[in-house]
């Protein structure tokens, strides 16, 4: 660490995906950065079924901190407060493993709790009488969290940013419509309706191609999904710079997702002149996805999502002038180098933000072994033998 510097520690976990994206994008592109010493954790839970973070930090020192299953959760939690440090600084805290440590043995460096999506609300009920600032991406949750006690609670709005290509996407051309998902293969994110979106565009005489961008446990399902299809491909690049070329090949980015907060994706995907077809979701998804740039689609509603793909494949007029304000509301209001440094000004606050927290209501850790005076090497034997016995 260098002592004349103040510290900001990134604690997240070490999966590939919006949030790894979100703390990179910070780091590696405010002019700020370079008035601190920044320090990532990378949480990575042994046998993790994620892809883990491929990209590299613009970071001071990059630690990833391992655990496995099996161990006394009060032993996992006492590790990681160690690593966050006693302060002075910043810590910024994405998931619940950093707010337990917090809570349960405090910190000198003031807590920024990031606020993604819904998860993160329910980490802030828990956790939040240990957190100094929220900082929220969407103004909806900025209210929720300040509605709940305005004299007390410090929370803001600011916007997630993308890098901008200098590049545009490729003009809406005849014939087929060129659709592209990218996020995680799992059910939440919606990527397994787009297989009867096709169908449904087909009967009516519609044909497009489709790549889907991602990793998942639905990869194999999908796979066998579309095996008889010709109008389909699969990608999984490392880096969010292949995922954003390869997006702008493409005229429409859809997303028929059930679970959002404010997606990354939608924001890359307007950095390229796409327009997005996505779920209607509160919170980012509406405060961006506005007429002249997209469409909102009831969640689940395949037939919905058909039906919006038609239009914009019989009017490419319209579709390029979406196209066109997309890019433009991308480079006015999500270019990175303006979002990361608002972060990072409010990260060098830090000493103003400092709250004397009350004594904290004792929360439980775990289960029956996750006890303070049990042996961490006792607890994992225990839970081994349990789960050998119960063939697991």
């Amino acid at each position: 660490m260098n002592a004349d510097k103040p510290e900001i520690v990134f604690v997240l976990p070490d999966i590939l995906g919006g949030v790894s994206s979100f703390n990179r994008n910070i780091i590696n592109n405010a002019s700020l950065r370079k008035e601190a010493y920044v320090r990532v954790i990378l949480t990575s839970e042994l046998n993790w079924p994620h892809s883990r973070v491929t990209e590299t930090f613009d970071a001071d020192e990059v630690i990833t901190f391992r655990f496995g299953s099996f161990e006394n959760r009060y032993t996992i939690l006492k590790q990681l407060h160690e690593l966050i440090g006693p302060g002075p600084g910043a810590v910024v805290c994405n998931e619940a493993l950093e707010m337990e440590s917090i809570y349960q043995f405090g910190t000198g460096k003031t807590v920024y709790q990031l606020i993604h999506d819904f998860y993160n609300i329910r980490v802030a009920v828990k956790y939040g009488a240990a957190t100094d600032v929220f900082i929220s991406h969407t103004g909806l949750f900025r209210d929720v969290l300040l509605c709940s006690d305005p004299a007390n609670i410090k929370a803001f709005h600011l916007q997630h940013g993308v890098t901008i290509p200098e590049g545009l996407a490729s003009p809406v051309a005849e014939g087929p419509l060129k659709l592209v998902f990218t996020g995680r293969l799992v059910e939440a994110k919606g990527v397994q309706d787009l297989y009867a979106i096709d169908q449904l565009l087909r009967r009516t005489g519609i044909r497009v191609e489709w790549t889907i961008i991602g990793r998942g446990h639905l990869k194999e399902f999908l796979q066998d999904q579309w095996k008889q299809a010709d109008n389909i491909r699969f990608a999984s690049p490392d880096t969010t710079e292949e995922v954003m070329r390869l997006m702008s090949a493409h005229d429409i980015f859809i997303l028929p997702t059930r679970f959002e907060g404010s997606p990354v994706t939608i924001l890359e995907a307007l950095s390229t002149g796409l327009a997005p077809v996505v779920s209607d979701l509160p919170g980012g998804i509406r405060e961006v996805v506005r007429e002249n740039v997209g469409r909102t689609v009831p969640v689940g509603d395949n037939q919905a999502f058909a039906d919006t793909l038609a239009a914009l494949h019989n009017d490419r007029r319209q579709l390029g002038r979406m196209r066109a304000e997309a890019r433009k509301m991308a480079m006015e209001h999500f270019d990175i180098r303006q979002t990361s440094d608002n972060y990072f000004r409010l990260l060098l606050q830090y000493a103003s933000f400092k709250r004397n927290h009350p004594t904290l209501a004792p929360l439980p850790v775990g289960f029956l072994l996750d006890q303070k005076w049990l042996p961490n090497a006792l607890v994992s034997f225990l839970r081994r033998g349990a789960s050998l016995k119960n063939g697991r």
